[in-house]
């Protein structure tokens, strides 16, 4: 799987993309309250007439383990990409975080974060980070420079196209 910056473009084997009636989305909302973010990413998918199946995370007594859970689910359904909205990984929450992500990513499922907090140390268990808005955050020194749509950007990755490692959105 093509992740961030690892592709190697040296593979002789050529691959057919996934038909986009065939994407299949597994969004997981935001822990806590839900933001917009989570509305606006699921207006453009219904606008790219893409196939968003969402969790939510805020009525669960633990938002964390619904999340995990959702992680967990949408490897099991082999959706086409996992999409992790303001994921806060945490000193307390890293190895259960670890353990989720690393199901989706034995599954050949490939995970993308959008805007989050705290991602996981461990960048092999998802694929991009892709940033909403135009200004990147602070960590993020190697953000693409041009804005992409959120259904070209969850194509590059579905498609184990080459991409950077972190994406802006619009």
């Amino acid at each position: 799987m093509a992740v961030g910056n690892s592709h190697d473009s040296s593979s002789n084997v050529a691959h057919d993309s996934v038909d986009r009636q065939d994407i299949v989305i597994g969004v997981v909302g935001a822990l806590g309250n839900p933001p917009v973010a989570d509305t606006t990413v699921l207006n453009d998918l219904a606008k790219a007439k893409l196939d968003a199946r969402f969790a939510s995370t805020t009525d669960n007594a633990d938002a964390t383990q619904a999340a995990q859970q959702a992680v967990r689910d949408w490897a099991s359904q082999r959706v086409s990409v996992i999409l992790i909205n303001a994921l806060d990984v945490t000193d307390a929450t890293a190895s259960s975080w670890h353990d989720a992500l690393n199901e989706a990513r034995n599954a050949g499922i490939p995970v993308a974060l959008l805007d989050p907090s705290n991602p996981p140390q461990d960048t092999t268990l998802y694929a991009a980070v892709l940033r909403m808005g135009t200004k990147p955050a602070d960590s993020d020194a190697d953000v693409s420079s041009s804005t992409v749509g959120l259904d070209a950007a969850l194509s590059a990755i579905i498609n184990d196209n080459p991409h950077p490692a972190t994406m802006r959105i619009g």
